[in-house]
């Protein structure tokens, strides 16, 4: 285990897209490095940490139709120059067919999609999920889209639980933003 552990550190720490002999572990960006990629523009992040209650857990869980296990979430506000809000970046994991997915999602004062990057995938399976290609669907998707496969969102052959999983991952995370920053936003103007 503790093999395992600093090899996971090893592969944050230099960026190493690879893969491990105990699972298929593929590091694919840090977070440091999804957050510049999603807000190329920014020159500042400043960290926040939201705490969900049990009964806004059990609302948006009844809402989004499933439930999760975050209770937490951690987001980088990003700041462009004078700082000027640009949006967003979060990192979350979901359960791809049997390990989790860690990826990262852009989103914008709208609370819209700006784009997402997966930073590790664990699976043996369906890694083709981090290809821009797909994760470009993404982009301009709000909970007011379906977010589904077959509806808004083309399969990958091979990959459906890894595309439901960030499917579902993408209106968890839309919801949780909307829930912590819509209230902060309509304060402002």
């Amino acid at each position: 285990m503790i093999r395992y552990i600093a090899f996971i550190a090893f592969a944050f720490l230099t960026g190493a897209a690879v893969a491990d002999e105990i699972g298929n572990v593929q590091v694919f960006l840090t977070p440091d490095e999804g957050r510049d990629k999603l807000f190329p523009d920014a020159v500042e992040f400043v960290r926040e940490v939201q705490h969900l209650d049990v009964v806004v857990k059990q609302q948006l869980a009844a809402d989004l139709g499933r439930s999760f296990a975050d209770d937490s979430l951690e987001v980088y506000l990003a700041y462009g120059e004078g700082h000027a809000f640009q949006g967003y970046a979060i990192v979350s994991e979901e359960i791809g067919k049997f390990r989790p997915i860690t990826f990262m999602v852009g989103i914008d004062s709208r609370f819209t999609v700006l784009g997402a990057s997966v930073l590790v995938y664990r699976e043996s399976r369906g890694g083709q999920v981090r290809q821009p290609r797909f994760l470009r669907q993404y982009r301009g998707k709000s909970l007011k889209d379906p977010v589904r496969i077959n509806r808004d969102i083309v399969n990958i052959t091979g990959a459906t639980l890894s595309v439901r999983s960030l499917n579902f991952g993408m209106r968890k995370l839309l919801a949780l933003t909307e829930h912590f920053y819509q209230p902060r936003q309509s304060a402002m103007q």
